[in-house]
């Protein structure tokens, strides 16, 4: 069967149950008989088609294994595809239309290639989010919307460019850190164009700012935005509340996903995530044992893919911690919400105490506006942790800032349980921003305790 066919075939399947899904015409045993239907034929797919799952399920019959006993099978890991490369493929390279890499902080950038069928059903929530935004902001009007991706082997531009296509609407590939484009040249064009939607991550939208106010501009009256889509890091919300500080455009977690899972979870207009259960078998781990905990609870995501493309991931350690509640009465598009709370390598024990990035940025953020860009330095004096946390705070910024520093010192105190001198400067270095893109604790944490 052509290519062409297979995809055709794929599409009217899918579409069928995306928009039961979406009208609330499926019932969880529908759902249920879709992931025991689709985990039978993405696992004999990847088991006789890809050269890493052949050796990794070796002596494992998938034609037993349900739902029921999905915990028999072993994880892939983040090393496992880092040392599999493009042998974890299930098909050939040119298999696929798009080709992807991770940015690479961790470790070696790891391809991340998609076929037709994998980005159509990835990007089918994903529309539905932005629809969702867009009919809540522009109700009786157009508008543009400006994308603002990490890098050109991202696959942000060409993921929101599909969205904007199927929802008709205009989009402007905007890249401020290209030294082609650069910041005067994006405001210029957001000012131009009336742009009124951004999709970037917080901490490039806190760079763009600091950026407008350098080059004379009020980035609250000099511009047409009513909405950000924000992914690529953590937002919290007292992240969320200062972009709207600095720009009055409400922000939104648009999405949750990674290069090699894809779009595990996408936003409503209330900013809440809610998973494609259509694509994705959810586990919730405990992230030290690795014992799962089902489809719900606190701890760290396992999804396994659904779509038979050319990568599907079986038991993927997505390494992130999440909260997953279940909402039985709701429709079953809604019917769980998803909150991230940060990577697992980026929880910190601060005096004995356990805190992930979220923990840190809301304690320190919560209530304060017009921030530009903040970096926390952790050392530790006399066997007890300490923190200097480094604020560069707006030109617009009218409170009394020594007031501030008071507060949050004392909130930081309460909350994380350490010592913190707040200071504020007047120019943090761009990477505190910019390298929020791949990795929040790489980014705004300075950790110098030995060891």
């Amino acid at each position: 069967m052509g290519t062409r066919k297979i995809f055709d075939e794929f599409k009217v399947k899918y579409d069928d149950i995306h928009k039961a899904y979406w009208t609330n015409a499926l019932s969880e045993e529908a759902l249920k008989s879709w992931h025991e239907d689709r985990l039978k034929q993405v696992l004999k797919h990847v088991k006789s088609k890809s050269a890493f799952y052949g050796k990794h399920l070796k002596g494992i019959d998938v034609e037993v294994v349900t739902l029921a006993n999905l915990s028999s099978l072993p994880f892939t890991t983040k090393d496992d595809l880092r040392v599999s490369m493009l042998d974890v493929l299930s098909g050939a390279l040119e298999d696929s239309i798009y080709y992807y890499e991770t940015t690479g902080t961790t470790g070696p950038a790891t391809p991340c290639p998609r076929d037709k069928k994998e980005s159509y059903a990835s990007n089918k929530q994903l529309a539905m989010a932005y629809q969702a935004v867009l009919d809540k902001h522009f109700p009786d009007e157009k508008t543009v919307v400006g994308v603002m991706g990490p890098t050109e082997v991202h696959s942000f531009g060409d993921t929101l460019g599909d969205v904007c296509y199927q929802l008709g609407v205009c989009n402007a590939k905007l890249w401020p850190h290209s030294p082609v484009i650069g910041y005067p040249k994006t405001l210029q064009l957001m000012q131009n164009l009336r742009i009124g939607v951004v999709a970037s991550a917080p901490g490039l939208l806190l760079a763009l700012a600091k950026e407008a106010e350098r080059l004379g501009f009020n980035p609250r009256e000099d511009f047409h935005l009513r909405a950000f889509m924000m992914s690529g890091e953590l937002c919290t919300p007292a992240l969320k509340n200062n972009l709207y500080s600095l720009w009055g455009s409400e922000a939104y977690n648009s999405l949750y996903g990674s290069q090699e899972a894809m779009i595990i979870a996408a936003t409503n207009t209330n900013d809440q995530l809610m998973p494609h259960r259509l694509n994705y078998i959810i586990e919730v781990l405990n992230p030290q044992t690795g014992e799962s905990l089902g489809d719900s609870g606190e701890g760290e995501l396992c999804v396994t893919m659904l779509i038979d493309g050319v990568k599907p991931l079986i038991r993927y350690r997505t390494g992130d911690l999440v909260s997953v509640q279940k909402f039985p009465g709701n429709p079953i598009a809604t019917a769980q919400v998803m909150k991230v709370a940060g990577r697992v390598k980026d929880a910190m024990t601060l005096n004995g105490k356990a805190l992930t990035a979220g923990h840190i940025e809301q304690a320190l953020l919560e209530g304060v506006e017009q921030c530009l860009g903040y970096q926390i330095v952790i050392n530790c004096v006399n066997g007890r942790d300490t923190m200097i946390a480094k604020m560069e705070m707006s030109k617009f910024y009218n409170g009394d800032r020594s007031q501030l520093t008071l507060l949050i010192r004392e909130r930081v105190r309460e909350r994380l349980g350490v010592e913190a001198t707040i200071m504020i400067v007047d120019d943090l270095d761009d990477h505190v921003n910019l390298g929020s893109w791949f990795s929040w604790k790489e980014a705004r944490i300075v950790d110098q305790r030995i060891g």
